[in-house]
């Protein structure tokens, strides 16, 4: 037998008869798999006589058709072959019992089982923590990916609110040039209901001026604009009380990705740094304070705006009732 582990092992069986001698040549190897693998093959050959020996075989270790040159020694013999990349290699086999080939056979393959749970056990290993790695590398990306939205969200909530105050504002000039149209229209009103009047004075174009003009003036033009404040005025009520609310839930997303960047072995590219949401809370906070400000402004400029035009309709009413009374108008 020749011992070659950890590549391989062999077992060589020769009868000569003259000058002929053939047998069977063993060779066993690792199969990758945790055990090993036996090829088989016939052999034959001849011998000088003496101790110079020449032998032909099957596949061996990979190679096909191969010769060996051999020369033996007391109860040893050194074969010489071409291994499959062509280079030259010598194994010595010693004379040996089987049940000495079987032991160590069987030690080899107890090696062999060993070494391949442990290999396995460290794939397992490896395998478990590139996953646990992975896992948090992959929750620093979507902890970035959380605080970026809302991030988002704050920068579309301050857009919003400039955009909401200045709709505002558009409504509360709309109610002034309301109040405007309705004034010059009283001066009109009071102009046409000046006595001395006629019927057709009275009864039509003064009232046309006050029950025409403006009444839509006051109850059209006035609450449309006052209703479109209102509404807006509404939206951005609301919108300031979750102020804070979303400010907290940027800051929390803010933490989370600190943790999780703390929590991952791995560095990880391409993510937000915590601290970068800090630039935009500072002008979501700043907009939604001017906004506030502005929209308290606005609200006594409409309060102001319809009791104006409350007063305008009041003295116009009683200037009516006056001319409506004086010419038996309808």
């Amino acid at each position: 037998m020749t011992d070659q582990r950890p590549y391989w092992m062999g077992w060589i069986s020769l009868t000569q008869s003259g000058t002929s001698v053939s047998g069977s040549l063993i060779s066993v190897e690792p199969d990758g798999k945790g055990n090993t693998k036996a090829t088989t093959n016939p052999v034959t050959g001849t011998t000088d006589g003496g101790s110079a020996l020449t032998i032909t075989t099957g596949s061996f270790l990979g190679t096909t058709g191969i010769s060996f040159s051999g020369r033996r020694s007391g109860d040893q013999i050194a074969l010489t072959y071409p291994d499959k990349t062509g280079q030259l290699q010598t194994a010595t086999y010693r004379a040996a019992s089987q049940a000495a080939f079987n032991d160590a056979l069987t030690a080899w393959q107890l090696e062999l089982a060993l070494a391949k749970t442990a290999a396995d056990r460290a794939a397992a290993d490896k395998k478990a923590q590139d996953d646990r790695n992975a896992a948090l590398v992959q929750a620093v990306r979507d902890r970035s990916a959380e605080l970026q939205s809302m991030i988002n969200q704050l920068n579309s909530g301050t857009a919003n609110r400039k955009s909401q105050i200045l709709d505002a504002a558009s409504s509360i000039k709309g109610e002034q040039s309301d109040l405007t149209q309705l004034q010059a229209d009283f001066a009109t009103f009071q102009k046409d209901s000046r006595e001395p009047l006629d019927k057709y004075g009275a009864c039509t174009t003064a009232r046309y001026d006050f029950m025409t003009s403006m009444a839509y003036d006051f109850n059209t033009s006035l609450v449309y604009d006052r209703n479109s404040f209102a509404r807006v005025a509404q939206t951005i009520t609301t919108n300031l009380s979750v102020i804070e609310q979303r400010v907290a839930e940027t800051q929390q997303a803010a933490k989370a990705l600190a943790d999780a960047i703390a929590a991952s072995p791995l560095s990880v590219s391409g993510v937000l740094a915590p601290g970068v949401e800090q630039a935009t809370i500072d002008t979501y906070r700043s907009t939604a304070t001017s906004v506030a400000t502005q929209l308290a402004s606005l609200r006594a400029t409409d309060a102001s705006v319809f009791a104006s035009a409350q007063d305008v309709m009041n003295q116009a009413q009683a200037i009516w009732n006056t001319v409506k009374a004086n010419h038996g108008c309808s």
